[in-house]
């Protein structure tokens, strides 16, 4: 599906929009793998998917996204990974876990320091994020450590 755009202020009102989940319980993925679930805003026709996903060779890896279900826009991305390293677009390097925040004229290019978020506390980190996405009832998030 192709990411379609939106002006800032429309997706500063979806991101400050109020959400519920249709879960009350997730599953942390296993490395490797991608979960993803719905959300809904105020409206019903406000509809959002948010994905997680965990790398496989650095299972510390994790990604979570939540996106526009109609148009594809991504509004707020959250990288952990204390090895990642991001190139924004002025130059400047980010290190380490950092959010994505989607502009009009950077899309989701642009990274911001998350220097609260720690790659191996992914329970918290999740519900961090679900806070700033602004879901209003936190799920209850079932995380298995592996056993190497």
């Amino acid at each position: 599906m192709g990411q379609g755009t939106i002006t800032d202020a429309e997706a500063r009102r979806m991101l400050e929009m109020l959400k519920s989940l249709f879960e009350d319980e997730l599953n942390f993925p296993s490395p490797g793998k991608k979960l993803e679930f719905e959300a809904v805003g105020e409206n019903k026709r406000d509809m959002f998917v948010i994905s997680i996903f965990r790398g496989k060779i650095q299972s510390a890896k994790v990604n979570i996204g939540a996106r526009v279900k109609v148009n594809g826009v991504m509004l707020l991305e959250l990288h952990m990974n204390p090895t990642n390293v991001h190139q924004n677009p002025d130059g400047r390097k980010i290190i380490g876990s950092h959010w994505h925040i989607y502009t009009e004229e950077y899309g989701r290019s642009m990274a911001y320091e998350a220097e609260d978020i720690k790659s191996d506390n992914f329970v918290e980190s999740t519900l961090a994020f679900l806070k700033r996405f602004n879901v209003v009832k936190m799920p209850t998030i079932s995380y298995q450590l592996e056993l190497c």
